[in-house]
């Protein structure tokens, strides 16, 4: 069951919005570890919807340099770090220790307590769902208590200040390229230095992306994900 709450969170892929035209698109991306090794590589980013903003992105560790079990994260974007002059993405302030707490990404489960459980993972203080020896009997009472309490944190809605924190501030991404930045948008009045997101309009409305061009961008990104794959295989 999707429990993507009112799919306030998306993938950008599937969504009906575009990463504006001149910022980075860092899907199909190496993502590297503070040792420079190859971690694995952004498949995707998720989006708040409501908000126009970039909450995370999705890391695929297939052949991945540091040994890991291949499967999929969501780490914060403020962790991410552009290189400075490759199309690399650096995470320099996670450990090895925290992305084996981290869950496995799941789309359709996107949750607050997901949300809440990777904050917690990364070191942030977290009011988890959690159950003591105090409060149950026997392991029967234990499962049936934290599978309450696990859901209640799940349907919970996040506090109004949950983004307010380092581990979203997108500034992050660009701090190492800020003197490209600064060239590129020294003649606009305002920005946040987030990466914006365009939502393509017309005088009706809300234009949505037709599912045709939708599919030919989807095959465009993953080609050259490949050739990239294939590329740094036989280097």
């Amino acid at each position: 069951m999707d429990k993507t709450k009112n799919n306030r969170l998306q993938e950008l892929d599937r969504s009906n919005y575009e990463i504006v035209k001149g910022e980075p698109d860092i899907r199909g991306w190496d993502v590297r570890y503070l040792t420079g090794q190859k971690l694995g590589a952004v498949e995707e980013l998720i989006i708040d919807v409501p908000q126009k903003k970039v909450r995370y992105m999705v890391v695929d560790l297939d052949d991945n340099e540091l040994k890991l079990a291949h499967r999929k994260l969501l780490i914060p974007i403020g962790f991410a770090e552009l290189d400075r002059k490759e199309d690399d993405v650096l995470i320099p302030n996670i450990s090895l220790e925290q992305l084996s707490r981290l869950p496995g990404y799941d789309r359709n489960n996107l949750t607050a307590g997901t949300e809440r459980r990777i904050s917690a993972a990364l070191g942030r203080e977290m009011d988890l769902a959690t159950t003591t020896q105090n409060e149950i009997r026997s392991d029967r009472q234990k499962k049936v208590h934290a599978t309450e309490k696990q859901q209640r944190d799940d349907d919970d809605e996040l506090d109004p200040d949950f983004y307010s924190h380092e581990h979203y501030n997108v500034d992050n991404l660009y701090k190492n390229r800020l003197h490209e930045a600064d060239s590129r948008r020294k003649n606009e009045s305002e920005y946040d230095r987030s990466l914006r997101l365009w939502e393509c309009r017309s005088e009706g409305g809300i234009m949505e992306r037709n599912e045709e061009a939708r599919m030919a961008e989807r095959k465009r990104r993953r080609t050259i994900y490949q050739e990239r794959r294939y590329k740094d295989e036989t280097a």
